[in-house]
């Protein structure tokens, strides 16, 4: 019993002094003008949520694209958000639609933690700085094709997705036999 407080003890005395000199909050204190929104994010458009599907940590907006006024040109597409935070007041609400500010993280698009993205009803200003620079979208293939191509995008984020969790439950499972084979050599 002694020992774990002395382990903590000491790693609380060894820790304590390696404190940051700054901290920092997250950047967008203040929130960027309609100009530096739309040099920032990779992605701007007006869409309708269908359906929002929720993750341990994130949620998974399929969006269908009305308008986009820089970065997509398909009429579907997928995005990511904090599961928490989502749409500046909370996370995003299937059914509505929403002037999404979007970023690419890696392969897919995300709707960052600091990003403007808000319902259209309550985007006017945004809207009216944005008239004018629509850019096409490819029209969608027939319905059953529609459907196979989201097919193809969740299974290529879900294959990502399974792959990370049987890594996790690898390593657990590793500590696990580790900590039983640790205790029956003391005994």
């Amino acid at each position: 019993m002694k020992k774990p407080l002395l382990l903590l003890a000491g790693m609380l005395f060894v820790l304590l002094p390696l404190q940051p000199s700054q901290v920092q909050a997250l950047s967008c204190a203040e929130p960027r003008s309609m100009e530096e929104a739309y040099i920032y994010y990779d992605a701007i458009l007006e869409g309708h949520l269908d359906k929002s599907v929720s993750h341990f940590n994130r949620n998974e907006l399929r969006i269908t694209v009305k308008t986009s006024y820089k970065g997509v040109g398909e009429e579907r597409i997928i995005a990511d958000e904090d599961k928490f935070w989502g749409v500046v007041n909370g996370p995003s609400a299937s059914g509505e639609d929403y002037l999404f500010f979007l970023k690419i993280k890696g392969d897919h698009w995300e709707n960052p933690l600091c990003a403007p993205s808000r319902p259209v009803a309550e985007s006017a200003a945004a809207l009216a700085y944005l008239k004018g620079k629509e850019i096409p979208l490819q029209r969608a293939a027939e319905p059953a094709a529609q459907d196979t191509a989201w097919k193809n995008l969740i299974q290529a984020q879900g294959s990502l997705t399974a792959a990370g969790l049987i890594l996790a439950a690898a390593a657990l499972g590793a500590l696990g036999l580790a900590a039983v084979l640790r205790r029956r050599r003391r005994r």
